[in-house]
């Protein structure tokens, strides 16, 4: 009898422990669960779950403009490493009981507690934008945005309600200021409707292969040059033009498919332009994936066209990027025979230190430097410099954006090699 109490004893000992091993490992579980595992911040299932508990806190959703570009050069890590940053800049203005969420992308969702929150999160936007962030010693060119409101947290709305915040903070990050959603709801419902249909209609363009190309004239002087390519989408009896959906293709990551798209259609109707010469943007995305430059060129070998009738158009991020992906595609296109122009300089990127050690062929200056060129003469010394600088490395200067006889004279007279503006040509439908 004893035997039996002191092993059914030892069987309740045994029980309890796997129950609260087992009680142990589903509270770690659901902790991981709940978990980001780069940053260590709760995340959206835990955000769930804070909500339903403490309902009627003000959710903000924090915008980092440029992060998703900026962690295409430097790497995932770089993004999560900038996050962190972030939120050490934020520590000494969060409450006992405000909270901060992880979520992919370029944003952060707080959730604070208390009175005020426009007020608290203006103060953070502005801290935010005054400080310096940086990676491996490197500046990064970062601002900020957000938006706000409230919610019960419950099931779809929730997510819902974020979907609407992303939206609404992106166009609060280009102003670096904070929106409320309640003031701006019925604006954000139309907007996002409709950038989900315009989504829609790029796709189904993109699927169709049913781009429209049109061509403006770049000349000299003497009237000789190339033309651009420039794109639009017809929507019904309406042209959608790339201001409208050029944004929601790098977003939704359909640039490559999008430029080889461009290219295809351009080699394929180049036996009715023979001899002609055109220059074709690139998105950044683009050269950023491996071996975009090999399928560049197999597209030139399978329509039999000649590298020297194309000129490759980049940005001054992706002339002057750090990423060796997109170094090196740039080296084998300029290698493969195309020339490579730098896209809007002086914008951004820029400086004499990296213009010394550019490869390129081509440099556009920006139509910022030309509009008032007949009146600012700082804008004259800035095209004058470029164009001193692009001729001791043997490159050719386009002017964009001239719209003026007088215009035209004072860009010869500075040194310009070519010009660009609705002076010397307007956008046209390929093949007219």
């Amino acid at each position: 009898m004893l035997s039996v109490l002191i092993s059914f004893t030892i069987c309740l000992f045994y029980m309890a422990d796997i129950y609260a091993r087992s009680d142990r490992n589903k509270r770690r579980w659901r902790s991981q669960a709940e978990e980001d595992p780069l940053t260590g911040l709760p995340n959206l299932r835990a955000l769930e779950s804070h909500l339903q508990s403490c309902p009627q806190q003000a959710i903000c959703s924090l915008r980092i403009d440029n992060l998703d570009f900026l962690s295409r050069h430097y790497g995932l890590m770089m993004g999560v490493d900038c996050k962190r940053q972030i939120i050490r800049a934020l520590q000494p203005l969060l409450g006992a009981a405000d909270k901060v969420f992880q979520v992919p992308g370029s944003e952060l969702i707080l959730v604070l507690d208390g009175p005020e929150p426009s007020s608290r999160l203006n103060h953070m936007v502005a801290v935010l934008n005054h400080k310096k962030f940086s990676w491996h010693n490197q500046p990064l060119d970062l601002e900020f945005g957000a938006a706000w409101g409230r919610d019960d947290g419950q099931g779809e709305g929730l997510y819902q309600m974020l979907g609407q915040l992303s939206w609404l903070s992106e166009q609060a990050g280009s102003e670096r200021r904070v929106l409320a959603l309640d003031e701006e709801q019925d604006l954000v419902v139309d907007q996002t409707t409709e950038q989900v249909r315009l989504l829609m209609r790029v796709k189904q363009v993109l699927k169709d292969r049913a781009l429209m190309l049109y061509a403006q004239p770049i000349q000299n002087p003497e009237g000789e040059g190339y033309h651009e390519i420039l794109t639009r989408m017809r929507c019904g009896d309406s042209v959608i033009m790339p201001d409208r959906f050029i944004p929601l293709i790098v977003q939704f990551n359909l640039s490559q498919r999008f430029d080889m798209l461009v290219l295809e259609t351009l080699f394929s109707m180049l036996h009715k332009h023979p001899g002609q010469r055109f220059s074709v943007s690139l998105l950044p995305a683009t050269l950023m994936q491996k071996n975009s430059a090999g399928q560049i060129i197999a597209l030139f070998q399978r329509y039999s066209v000649s590298p020297e009738l194309i000129t490759i158009e980049v940005t001054e991020e992706q002339a002057f990027s750090n990423a060796d992906t997109s170094r090196q595609n740039l080296e084998a296109l300029r290698a493969f025979g195309c020339a490579i122009a730098i896209d809007d300089f002086g914008t951004g990127y820029a400086n004499y230190e990296r213009l010394k050690h550019l490869q390129a062929d081509i440099i556009k200056i920006d139509g910022c430097f030309v509009r008032d060129i007949l009146t600012d003469p700082l804008d004259a010394i800035m095209v004058k410099s470029i164009v001193e600088m692009a001729r001791a490395k043997q490159m050719s200067v386009v002017a964009e954006y001239v719209e003026s006889e007088p215009q035209k004279a004072r860009l010869l007279e500075l040194g310009v090699n070519y010009l660009q503006g609705y002076l010397i040509g307007k956008p046209q439908p390929l093949g007219e």
